[in-house]
């Protein structure tokens, strides 16, 4: 199965599937992480919903880092979010990242790119995580939800991220633009000694000197 990724400063970031699970590096000191992925059927879940059930951030070609979720039925019985899982929401059920990267941008970075791909969900609002003092894979600590655009639901434990409000971290449509423009657009021949440029269309003149 062909998978999206997305090339940032040497890594890559590749839409997870239920087939992934195994593949990918477990918390030494998280004794449920071994059971979640193990546990199928939550992924199962998100790959039947959405096509994929997290996003993984790849570092020479090995995982690096990862956050997992799935839809509210399926959130497993043991998890934090089990309790009250929200019909609205995708239930953040990990975010795992090495201890030599930095956990900061790592983390953020895969959370936004997980924002990305649920934005355009049908009936899925935002991300819920379940949140701790100092963090562990199952539960991000809440100084980091916080920092990075979650908010406290009322039980004080719920975290939310409004997909509505991650929509700033997608690219404008200038962006999209240029980018595209610079794909599809050939490289134009060298000119002959003594010859001048053509002149180009307004469209496509504003294309070129906004790249």
């Amino acid at each position: 199965m062909n998978r999206p990724a997305w090339p940032t400063n040497g890594r890559r970031f590749r839409l997870l599937h239920a087939s992934d699970l195994g593949t990918l590096p477990l918390c030494t000191t998280c004794k449920e992480m071994e059971k979640l992925v193990k546990d199928r059927v939550w992924a199962d879940a998100g790959d039947d919903e959405w096509g994929f059930c997290g996003v993984g951030v790849y570092a020479g070609g090995e995982p690096v880092a990862y956050a997992l979720v799935t839809t509210a039925l399926y959130v497993p019985r043991r998890h934090p979010l089990a309790r009250g899982a929200n019909a609205d929401a995708a239930a953040l059920l990990a975010l795992y990242v090495e201890g030599e990267h930095p956990q900061h941008a790592l983390g953020k970075q895969a959370v936004q790119r997980l924002a990305a791909r649920l934005v355009d969900q049908r009936n899925i609002n935002a991300i819920d995580a379940a949140s701790s003092e100092r963090g562990v894979c199952q539960r991000p600590s809440r100084n980091w939800l916080q920092a990075n655009g979650f908010r406290p639901l009322d039980d004080g434990v719920r975290y939310r991220l409004d997909l509505r409000a991650t929509r700033v971290w997608l690219p404008s449509p200038q962006e999209m633009v240029r980018h595209v423009a610079g794909i599809v657009r050939p490289a134009a021949p060298p000119h002959p000694a003594g010859r001048t440029e053509p002149s180009l269309p307004g469209v496509h003149r504003e294309l070129v000197g906004t790249r």
